[in-house]
């Protein structure tokens, strides 16, 4: 399991802005285990691979469902991994880190530098806090997958692509968390019609921001997203989709939720050409792992106790 978490700007920001607009805060169990002060802040809940981040500002921020505002952010998940124990941790907004930087700081200029995603490292034992050190900002997400993974060829299909049916790599053993959803890479080809296919004129039929635009920015996919301004729409970067060494894009990655296609129960669901495209492009990543492995200098054994160095 990845010591990291990937959460969106967008959902972690307006939690982070509650806390410190409330005048009082509550105590929190990730607070006490910390020993820290009452102060704004953000608390972490992990559970294996999914995270849950709540703002303790007093009054409690709730949606128009009842339910308390929570950013949800999540990690590659081994599938036969047996369960790690629960993490509770807390993200004071205001304290410096040892370079000066603040979480509340960084947090806006990843909105201002239009960077999506955040990634939390939760590598920390019990009862610390987490400050600016353990957060990064990107402008697409990293980490995908574990190094070291095996891929497998299968048709996937997902509701953000209007649940049309793409030969992907697919992450043998892994998957994007609880939900079990695929983790994919496409090929440059099949990246392409993805694009193409979302540019198609069933749009006219839909609601603006119902689904993801996609466009081409040299070698890069970057994901619009229409928002409705009432005399018109607007398009915002979602996120990019930068392209893979072997050239294939992780598009929509944790964000579009892909699972397998129904066709792919028929023998014929893939074309053999493509099957074959798609196993020559893992056996070829699995092989040069396996030669930088190699090529690595042995690592030296711990010297024993009150040996000298």
């Amino acid at each position: 399991m990845s010591t990291r978490l990937w959460f969106r700007v967008e959902d972690v920001l307006p939690l982070a802005e509650h806390a410190l607009a409330c005048a009082t805060h509550r105590l929190t169990r990730a607070q006490l285990a910390a020993g820290e002060h009452n102060t704004p802040a953000l608390t972490l809940s992990r559970a294996g691979s999914d995270g849950e981040l709540r703002s303790n500002g007093v009054p409690v921020w709730y949606t128009t469902h009842g339910v308390e505002q929570v950013a949800y952010g999540g990690s590659w998940r081994r599938i036969s991994a047996s369960p790690e124990p629960d993490q509770h941790l807390y993200l004071p907004l205001r304290h410096p880190g040892p370079d000066g930087r603040r979480l509340i700081d960084l947090l806006r200029a990843g909105r201002s530098l239009d960077r999506n995603w955040i990634a939390i490292d939760t590598d920390a034992g019990p009862g610390c806090a987490l400050d600016a050190r353990h957060v990064e900002l990107f402008d697409h997400r990293t980490e995908t997958a574990p190094p070291g993974v095996r891929w497998r060829p299968a048709m996937v299909t997902s509701p953000k692509a209007a649940d049309g049916e793409y030969p992907a790599l697919v992450a043998d053993g892994y998957d994007a968390g609880e939900d079990d959803h695929l983790i994919c890479r496409f090929d440059p080809r099949t990246a392409r019609r993805i694009v193409e296919d979302m540019s198609g004129p069933w749009r006219a039929d839909t609601m603006p921001g119902e689904y993801p635009v996609l466009r081409f920015d040299g070698a890069t996919v970057v994901l619009l997203e229409e928002i409705d301004v009432g005399d018109g729409t607007r398009l915002t970067v979602d996120d990019r989709c930068y392209p893979d060494r072997d050239g294939y894009y992780s598009l929509g990655a944790y964000h579009w939720l892909w699972h397998t296609a129904p066709t792919s129960l028929a023998d014929n669901s893939m074309p053999i050409r493509t099957r074959l495209r798609l196993q020559a492009t893992a056996l070829a990543g699995r092989f040069r792992e396996i030669t930088a492995t190699r090529r690595r200098p042995p690592q030296q054994p711990p010297a024993a106790h009150g040996q000298a160095l």
